[in-house]
């Protein structure tokens, strides 16, 4: 069986935005994933990233109920409120409430030189910046914030990276072991 016949779903450049005009924002852009039959995916994000709503549209028989990002809050309104298990397209889908922090306490403790490849939206151009040790901040040739200029990499995204980066790189070498 080829790689193409195992998929039963496959996603391909999905975006997602808030607002019109000049107040929108993307916060999701160029993400891919696909899923195998008989494999289990599980849908999870921050509330209002849009979980339910991608459910809807490969699905729309699910009819998931789902609701605006809050205007004076300007994040989800925890809609989904349980856990829920689908048979889709011979695999299961799991839909979940979102969250509204992220405990990262208990996470493996990551390198600075690895966080690179926590993020699959750099996959393409890591290994074609000027320099084979860029950090991706402050290096001229950095391939990473090329992209990040040209649009192909979101900017929370990149900030996220940013931020986990300063993180990381105040870690004492004997606290990754």
């Amino acid at each position: 069986m080829s790689e193409d016949e195992k998929k039963f779903l496959e996603i391909v450049d999905l975006k997602k935005g808030f607002g019109s005009g000049e107040t929108r924002q993307e916060v999701l852009r160029g993400m891919n994933f696909s899923v195998a039959k008989g494999e289990f995916c599980v849908l999870l994000g921050p509330s209002g990233s849009g979980k339910s709503t991608l459910l809807n549209h490969i699905a729309p028989e699910l009819e998931l109920k789902t609701a605006e990002i809050s205007r004076k809050l300007g994040r989800g309104r925890h809609t989904t409120r349980v856990s829920r298990l689908y048979k889709l397209f011979g695999g299961y889908i799991a839909d979940t409430p979102g969250f509204s922090a992220f405990d990262t306490e208990r996470m493996e403790l990551v390198h600075k030189e690895q966080l690179q490849y926590a993020f699959p939206e750099f996959a393409p151009y890591l290994g074609h910046c000027q320099f084979p040790d860029c950090a991706h901040r402050k290096e001229p040739g950095c391939a990473i914030r090329k992209a990040l200029a040209e649009g192909e990499i979101g900017q929370t995204r990149y900030d996220s990276y940013e931020r986990l980066y300063e993180l990381a790189s105040q870690l004492k070498e004997w606290e990754l072991k």
